[in-house]
C-alpha cells in the first residue's frame, strides 16, 4: 500500500468515526462540533472503538455465547496487531491507530478497556459500588484518561477525566436500566438495591424505586461535580466541547426525574433542539464554566448545611493519617475512611445523656443517638475534640474523660451521605446534669438511666442511629454500669489519633 493510499484509507477512517459518532453518540457529537477539526477527528476516533467494541458485546443479547466472545476476541487483535504494524487496511482502525500514535494515548488504556468490555460477556450484577467502579474503571474512566492526550489540559485532571468518564456511564445505567434488562445484566449495585427495597426486574416506579433512583442520580451529579474541578485547565475550545457534553449529558438526569423516575416506560433523551441551542451558547460564551455552574448537576443539595466545616483526618485501613479535608467535601455517598468519636456521657446519678440529632443536619437528620460525636481536627488530641463538642453543642462540660472502645470502626448510609469511620468511643462524666443543647445542631436532649436505654436498643424497641446500633452491644459487654467499665489501652488507638493525659486510658 502506497503512502498516498494510506492516507486515504486513513481520511476514510476518521470520515466513518464522525458517522458512527453521530449516529450514535449525539451528546458527544454536538459537543466535538466545537473543537478544532484536528482534535474533533481524534475524539471520533476513540468513540468509534469504543463504540465498535461495545456493540459486539450487546448486540449478542442476554446469553452471549462463543461466537460473540470469539468476535470481541478477533476485534481486540485486529487493534494491537494494527497498533503494533502502525497500520491498518482497515478504515477505522487505521484511523483509531493514527489516532492513539499521533498523540501518544497510553497502550494500557485500551488493556484496561478491553478486560472490560469481556467482563460483560460473563458477570451480570455487582455487588457493591466498589465491585461497579471496578468495571467501570476499564470502561468509563480509562476513556476520559484517553482523552487527556487530545485535548491536552494546561494541568494534571487525570483524577477529573476520570470522574467525567464515570459520570457519563453511570448517566447511561441509570437511563438504561430496561435495556440492561433486556440485554441480562443489572448495573445498578445489588446493596443499594437491598437497602432501598427496589428491585429492577419488576419493571414498576415504587416508592422505593424513586427513592434507590434519587440517592443514584445524587450520586451522579457528585461524580460531576468532581469533574468539573478539571475542566478550568482545558484549552477554551477543549473547555467548550467538554463543557457541552458534561452540561447535555447531566440534563439526562432531570428528564429521569421529570419522568418520576420511569426508565422502563421510555428512554430519557435531551431534545436535539436544546442540544443545539447550549452548542450554540457555548461557542459565544466567553467562560463556558459559567455554563456549567449553572447547571443543576453542579449545586451541592448539602452545600451550606453544615454547621461547621472544620477539616477532617483522612485516614487508611490501618488507621494512619493520609490526608485532611473540609467535612463538607468528604461526606458523600462514597465517602472516604475518615478519623471520628463517640461519647456516652452520664451525670452524678450515673443517667446517660440521650440525643435527637437537629432535623436540619445534612448527615443523619432527627436520628436519636447516644451524647455525643464529631470528628477532631488535625493535629487535635481527642480528649480535647470530645469536651469541644459537647460543650458547644450541647453546653455540658466534660469532667472525667475514659476510652473504653479504641478500635470502633462502622460504615453507615442515609439520604445520599455514607459516613464512613474509624471512632474510638468514650465514656464522659458531667459535674451537672444542666444542658442547653445548640438547636442547629440538636433538637432534643434528656438523660435516661443507662440500663433502661441499653436494654430498649438491644431488645430493638429503641431505633437510634446506626453507630449507637453497633456501639451499645459492645458497651453492655463491659459490665451494667458504665462507671466501672475498664479503660482501653492506649496503644490500641489508630495511629492518627492522639489522646493525652487529659483522659484515662490504659
Amino acid at each position: 500500500m502506497t503512502t498516498s493510499s494510506r492516507a486515504d484509507v486513513v481520511a476514510e477512517g476518521y470520515a466513518r468515526c464522525a458517522r458512527i459518532t453521530r449516529e450514535n453518540g449525539t451528546t458527544y457529537w454536538w459537543g466535538t462540533r466545537l473543537l478544532p477539526e484536528d482534535a474533533r477527528r481524534h475524539v471520533h476516533a476513540v468513540y468509534a472503538l469504543a463504540r465498535l467494541a461495545d456493540d459486539i458485546v450487546d448486540d449478542a443479547g442476554p446469553e452471549p455465547g462463543p461466537g460473540t466472545e470469539a468476535a470481541l476476541t478477533a476485534f481486540e487483535d485486529r487493534f494491537f496487531t494494527a497498533l503494533a504494524a502502525g497500520r491498518s487496511s482497515d478504515p477505522v482502525t487505521a484511523a483509531v491507530v493514527t489516532t492513539v500514535r499521533e498523540r501518544h494515548i497510553d497502550e494500557q488504556c485500551f488493556h484496561r478497556f478491553f478486560r472490560a468490555m469481556r467482563t460483560d460477556l460473563t458477570r451480570r450484577e455487582y455487588e457493591t459500588w466498589g465491585d461497579l467502579l471496578g468495571y467501570m474503571d476499564g470502561s468509563a474512566a480509562v476513556i476520559g484518561e484517553m482523552m487527556l492526550p487530545v485535548l491536552e489540559p494546561a494541568a494534571e485532571s487525570t483524577a477529573a477525566a476520570r470522574s467525567l468518564g464515570l459520570a457519563f456511564q453511570l448517566t447511561n445505567f441509570l437511563r438504561d436500566v430496561g435495556e440492561d434488562l433486556d440485554r441480562g445484566r443489572v448495573y445498578l449495585p445489588q446493596e443499594d438495591l437491598r437497602r432501598f427495597g427496589a428491585d429492577p426486574r419488576e419493571r414498576r416506579v415504587t416508592p422505593e424505586w424513586r427513592a434507590l433512583m434519587a440517592f443514584e442520580i445524587e450520586r451522579n451529579r457528585r461524580l460531576y461535580r468532581e469533574a468539573d474541578a478539571g475542566l478550568p485547565a482545558l484549552p477554551l475550545q477543549a473547555r467548550r466541547c467538554v463543557a457541552t457534553a458534561r452540561v447535555l449529558y447531566s440534563r439526562i438526569l432531570e428528564r429521569i426525574e421529570a419522568a418520576d423516575h420511569d426508565v422502563f416506560s421510555s428512554r430519557a433523551r435531551v431534545p436535539v433542539a436544546a442540544k443545539a441551542a447550549l452548542a450554540a451558547r457555548m461557542v459565544v460564551a466567553r467562560e463556558p464554566m459559567r455554563l456549567v455552574h449553572a447547571d443543576r448537576a453542579s449545586r451541592d443539595p448539602h452545600e451550606g448545611a453544615w454547621v461547621s466545616d472544620h477539616a477532617v483526618v483522612l485516614v487508611d485501613e490501618s488507621g494512619a493519617a493520609v490526608g485532611e479535608a473540609p467535612k463538607s467535601v468528604v461526606h458523600h455517598d462514597d465517602t472516604p475512611l475518615h478519623l471520628a468519636f463517640s461519647c456516652y456521657v452520664l451525670d452524678p446519678e450515673g443517667r446517660l445523656l440521650v440525643t435527637t440529632r437537629a432535623a436540619s443536619k445534612p448527615s443523619f437528620p432527627g436520628v436519636v443517638t447516644n451524647t455525643v460525636c464529631g470528628h477532631p481536627t488535625p493535629g487535635e488530641d481527642l480528649g480535647d475534640a470530645v469536651r469541644r463538642r459537647a460543650r458547644t453543642e450541647l453546653g455540658v462540660d466534660v469532667g472525667d474523660l475514659r476510652l473504653v472502645l479504641p478500635r470502633f470502626r462502622y460504615r453507615a448510609a442515609m439520604n445520599g451521605i455514607v459516613e464512613n469511620e474509624v471512632c474510638p468511643v468514650f465514656v464522659g462524666f458531667a459535674e451537672s446534669d444542666s444542658v442547653t443543647p445548640d438547636p442547629e445542631e440538636v433538637s432534643d436532649a434528656r438523660w435516661v438511666p443507662w440500663a433502661e436505654f441499653s436494654a430498649e436498643v438491644l431488645a430493638g424497641r429503641w431505633t437510634v442511629s446506626p453507630w449507637a446500633a453497633e456501639q451499645v452491644p459492645l458497651l453492655a459487654a463491659l459490665g451494667p454500669d458504665p462507671r466501672g467499665w475498664a479503660a482501653a489501652p492506649r496503644c490500641d488507638l489508630p495511629a492518627a489519633a492522639t489522646l493525652g493525659p487529659g483522659a484515662e486510658a490504659a
